[in-house]
C-alpha cells in the first residue's frame, strides 16, 4: 500500500436541519460563546466547536425540509478544526 503525507483532510457532514437541537441556539440577549456537538457515524464520531454568532444566524434559517453542512478540517483525535455550518433552504416546488 502505498502511503502519501497529506497538509489536511477536508470533512463535509450533510444532514437534515432539523436534526440539530434547536437549544444548542445561544438565546437572543447572551453572549453567544461557543457551540459543541459531536457527530457520530458507527464507530467513528467527530467533536465540533462552531462561533456561537454564525452558529446563531445559520439556525435561524432551519425550517422543514432544509439541509445542513457541516464542514471542517480532521484534526487530531477525530477534532474537527474551523468549523462552519451552512444551512440551505429547501428548494421550492414548481
Amino acid at each position: 500500500m502505498t502511503i502519501i503525507d497529506v497538509k489536511s483532510i477536508k470533512v463535509t457532514i450533510p444532514i437534515q436541519a432539523t436534526e440539530i437541537p434547536m437549544e444548542l441556539v445561544p438565546p437572543d440577549g447572551k453572549p453567544a460563546g461557543v457551540v459543541n456537538i459531536t457527530f457520530q457515524c458507527g464507530d467513528i464520531a467527530m467533536a465540533a466547536s462552531f462561533n456561537g454568532k454564525s452558529f446563531k444566524k445559520q439556525m435561524k434559517k432551519v425550517e422543514p425540509g432544509a439541509f445542513a453542512v457541516v464542514q471542517g478540517k480532521l484534526g487530531p483525535g477525530n477534532q474537527l478544526l474551523e468549523c462552519g455550518l451552512v444551512i440551505q433552504p429547501p428548494k421550492p416546488v414548481e
